[in-house]
C-alpha cells in the first residue's frame, strides 16, 4: 500500500510541477504582473509561485521516500551481473552526461538551453508590451501619497480624481493596491485614473529618456541576456545608431550580441551601464 501511495503521490505532484512550471515560465515578470494584477484562470503570480514551492517540496519528500522504498532496484541499475557495483556502464555515463550538460551548458549559454532562456524572455517581452511596466519597482504597494511625491504628481490632483472616479479613498496613506482592489481595479489602470487631470508636460522627449533610464537601471530586468537587437527594440533605440556608438567605442558587434557580452568588451561592470553610451 506504501509503496502505491508514494508512487502515486509523485505522479500526481509531477504533474503539477510541470503545469506550474509552464505557467511561470510564460508569466510576464514580476514587477509587470503585480502592476497590472495578472491573473490566470484567477490565480495570480504569486499564488502560482506559492503552489509550484509547497508541490516542490512534496515532490522532493516524496521522492526521498521512493527512493528509499525502491534503494536496491535503483542498485540494481548500477551492478553488475556478479553483483559488483558497476559506475562505468554506458547508462551511468550517459544519464550524468546529460544532467551535467543541461547545468553546466545553461550556465555557458549553450543551445538548446539557450533558446530556452531567450523564449521566456521573449514572453516577458510580450508581457510588457501587453500590460505595461511599473514606473518603479512594487509601484502598487506605494502609498498613494509617497507614490505621488515619486511621480512627481500633485496628490491632492490624484486624491480628486480617485473618487470622482467613483472610488472610495479612506486616506492618501491607502496603497495603490488596496485603491485597486476595492475598486475592482488593477493598479496600473489606477495610475491612468490619477493621471487625467495632473499638469500635462511635455513628453516628447523626457518621457522615452526617463522610461529608458527606470528601466535600465533596474536590477533583475534580464538585460544581460538580451542581444544588442532586443534591447534597442525594448527602449526604442535606433539599432544602426547604437552599433555606430559601439564602433566608435573599439566593440564591432552585430545585432545578435548579447548585452552581456558588450559589456564585457567594453570593460562596464553591468550590463546596465550600458544605457549611459546608448543614450547619454
Amino acid at each position: 500500500m506504501l509503496r502505491k501511495i508514494t508512487s502515486l503521490t509523485s505522479f500526481f505532484s509531477f504533474i503539477v510541477l510541470i503545469s506550474t512550471s509552464l505557467v511561470l515560465y510564460i508569466v510576464p515578470q514580476g514587477r509587470v504582473a503585480y502592476w497590472a494584477d495578472w491573473t490566470l484562470f484567477g490565480l495570480s503570480k504569486e499564488q502560482w509561485g506559492d503552489i509550484h514551492i509547497c508541490t516542490g517540496v512534496l515532490f522532493l519528500v516524496i521522492s526521498i521516500l521512493h527512493i528509499w522504498l525502491n534503494w536496491k532496484p535503483i542498485l540494481a541499475y548500477l551492478k553488475k551481473k556478479a553483483g559488483e557495483a558497476n559506475f562505468t556502464s554506458p547508462a551511468f555515463f550517459i544519464s550524468l552526461g546529460i544532467t551535467l550538460f543541461v547545468a553546466f551548458g545553461t550556465l555557458a549559454n549553450l543551445p538548446p538551453m539557450k533558446q530556452v532562456l531567450e523564449l521566456t524572455q521573449d514572453f516577458q517581452a510580450m508581457g510588457e508590451a501587453k500590460y505595461g511596466t511599473p514606473p518603479y519597482g512594487h509601484a502598487e504597494l506605494s502609498p498613494l501619497q509617497i507614490f505621488c511625491k515619486r511621480m512627481g504628481l500633485d496628490v491632492d490632483k490624484a486624491s480628486a480624481s480617485i473618487k470622482n472616479a467613483g472610488i472610495e479613498l479612506e486616506s492618501p496613506r491607502e496603497t495603490i493596491k488596496s485603491i485597486a482592489n476595492k475598486a475592482g481595479l488593477t493598479p496600473k489602470e489606477i495610475h491612468e485614473i490619477i493621471l487625467k487631470d495632473q499638469p500635462q508636460k511635455d513628453s516628447s522627449v523626457t518621457d522615452k529618456s526617463v522610461e529608458f533610464k527606470q528601466h535600465s537601471g533596474q536590477s533583475g530586468t534580464g538585460i544581460g541576456r538580451m542581444n544588442l537587437e532586443q534591447y534597442c527594440t525594448r527602449f526604442n533605440l535606433d539599432l544602426n545608431t547604437a552599433l555606430g556608438i559601439l564602433r566608435e567605442q573599439g566593440v564591432v558587434v552585430d545585432k545578435a550580441t548579447p548585452i552581456k557580452e558588450i559589456a564585457g568588451a567594453l570593460g562596464l561592470d553591468s550590463p546596465r551601464a550600458i544605457a549611459d553610451l546608448l543614450n547619454p
